[in-house]
């Protein structure tokens, strides 16, 4: 009897639950040690930004958001190999976000600029890039719910794209955070998903 298809190991479970953690709860306790930022305006490459109090530990923060963004493409095979190539790729752009901080708070670079840009994009975009399609996987993980998730991804991006390139650029930072906490949330969705399709087959 040929047995049930793998679908995801333990390390990507593990490296997908502390993606947010990492990401979401790193940021607020850089906000919190940071008493004048300001989370609706400024954005969350400020908080590792060369003359930020919160540079250490929110560059910290960062690396590890993409090393498990790496760990996650790696062990969850049931994701299309696309979209873990995808997925692993945002991980290196995202520790390139941590390699080439903002300069001081006012200023940027175009290394920091791309390497968030490219976040941006593969961490919208694997999941379309990684859907399955036959009745082993989940519905996340299939044509409609990857589908969903790279447009809902998409379009929180977009959102961000027209903040940050408007002249007042009003709430930036809830722009920005509202398409990055869904993106570091994702890969957590869909490797749940996995993990519990894998156990139903499995019985």
């Amino acid at each position: 009897m040929q047995s049930p298809p793998r679908l995801v190991r333990r390390p990507a479970i593990i490296s997908a639950a502390l993606a947010p953690v990492f990401f979401i709860g790193g940021t607020l306790v850089a906000e919190a040690l940071w008493p004048d930022f300001d989370p609706v305006q400024q954005t969350i490459s400020e908080l590792a930004a060369g003359d930020a109090p919160t540079r250490v530990f929110m560059t910290i923060m960062f690396a590890l958001t993409g090393l498990c963004h790496l760990v996650t493409s790696v062990y969850a095979v049931g994701i299309g190999r696309p979209g873990r190539i995808a997925l692993g790729l945002a991980g290196l752009a995202t520790i390139g976000v941590a390699a080439f901080p903002l300069p001081t708070v006012a200023t940027s670079s175009t290394a920091h600029t791309l390497s968030a840009l490219a976040g941006f994009v593969l961490l919208a975009i694997w999941p379309v890039l990684g859907m399955r399609r036959s009745r082993p996987y989940p519905w996340l993980i299939r044509p409609v719910g990857s589908v969903v998730g790279t447009l809902l991804m998409g379009a929180l991006c977009f959102w961000f794209l027209l903040v940050w390139t408007s002249a007042d650029a009003v709430a930036l930072g809830v722009s920005e955070r509202a398409a990055a906490n869904v993106e570091s949330l994702w890969p957590l969705l869909v490797v749940a998903a996995l993990a519990v399709a894998q156990r139903r087959t499995a019985r």
